[in-house]
């Protein structure tokens, strides 16, 4: 009886018609485009919001004043940490966020740091910019603002001579 089921499961097999892979059409398994370049996490393409957008253009100014700090004061470093994944990854996709940047510090001469920051992958659900105090337990956690423009702490605004205070008074008590 058994033996008679299995026996036409593999004839019905059998009977299926054969096709070798040189047959087999070549089939792509995903495809990008410009503005839909990040998987979320049930796999599919997400496209970059304004908000996003506006968040990482806020990040990259903060960045800019990091370079600008560096620049204008003897002893100080700016040095690049690390990249966003999706720029590591990106192979053949266009990359669209306005720095590859997503970690940065500012060191003294040595090379040690003194502030480090962070910026959330694109993936992330909330998007926030982490700064470190090196060797400190305490840390600050900026956001875009409620405009859609800036960086803010909580709700003041994070603003460039804030940077400056904070990266001071920083230095002052590393050297």
């Amino acid at each position: 009886m058994g033996a008679s089921k299995g026996t036409g499961s593999a004839k019905a097999f059998a009977d299926r018609p054969r096709i070798t892979h040189n047959a087999l059409p070549i089939t792509l398994f995903f495809s990008l485009s410009h503005t839909e370049n990040t998987n979320n996490r049930n796999g599919r393409l997400n496209a970059m919001t304004e908000q996003d957008m506006a968040f990482y253009q806020a990040w990259k100014e903060l960045l800019d004043w990091m370079r600008g700090y560096a620049e204008d004061r003897e002893g100080v470093i700016f040095e690049k940490e690390a990249d966003f994944p999706d720029y590591v990854y990106r192979m053949e996709r266009p990359f669209d966020l306005p720095t590859i940047i997503m970690s940065a510090s500012l060191s003294d001469r040595r090379g040690q740091p003194v502030l480090m920051v962070n910026a959330s992958p694109r993936h992330a659900v909330f998007k926030e910019v982490i700064l470190h105090p090196f060797e400190s337990h305490t840390y600050r956690k900026l956001t875009l603002g409620g405009d859609g423009h800036g960086l803010v702490e909580g709700k003041r605004e994070f603003t460039e001579d804030r940077f400056v205070a904070l990266a001071d008074s920083l230095f002052k008590v590393h050297a």
